[in-house]
């Protein structure tokens, strides 16, 4: 039987996950809080103390059983609690501006492109 070891972290614990450097209080100070929630509900090992929580609008409806994770809460957490999830994808951006003007995706062209002209 294996054993899981819950940790239940306060403003002064390290984090220690995804290469995020510092406090709980730190990434709060630099307004890292989805990194936080994500943590939260994406790892079945972490969790906070009930001050911790309260600021991350997560309230007794959304806390989840521990240990344990549940991806799909996270996300309807965030849509409900007004958090926007960063999009990504530039180069996508980039090739959807192209085909809009009707240029093809030729590599010479994404080459001038990505040197300004």
């Amino acid at each position: 039987m294996a054993s899981t070891l819950l940790r239940t972290l306060t403003r002064k614990s390290e984090l220690g996950i995804w290469n995020l450097p510092g406090t709980v209080q730190d990434l709060f100070d630099r307004k890292k809080q989805m990194q936080l929630i994500a943590a939260y509900y994406k790892l079945t090992t972490i969790n906070y103390t009930d001050d911790i929580l309260d600021e991350l609008k997560i309230t007794s409806e959304w806390k989840i059983e521990k240990p344990g994770a549940d991806k799909e809460l996270y996300y309807k957490f965030l849509n409900e609690n007004g958090y926007k999830k960063r999009r990504r994808g530039g180069a996508d951006k980039l090739k959807s501006s192209l085909w809009e003007l009707n240029i093809g995706l030729d590599k010479s062209i994404l080459q001038a492109k990505n040197h300004g002209k």
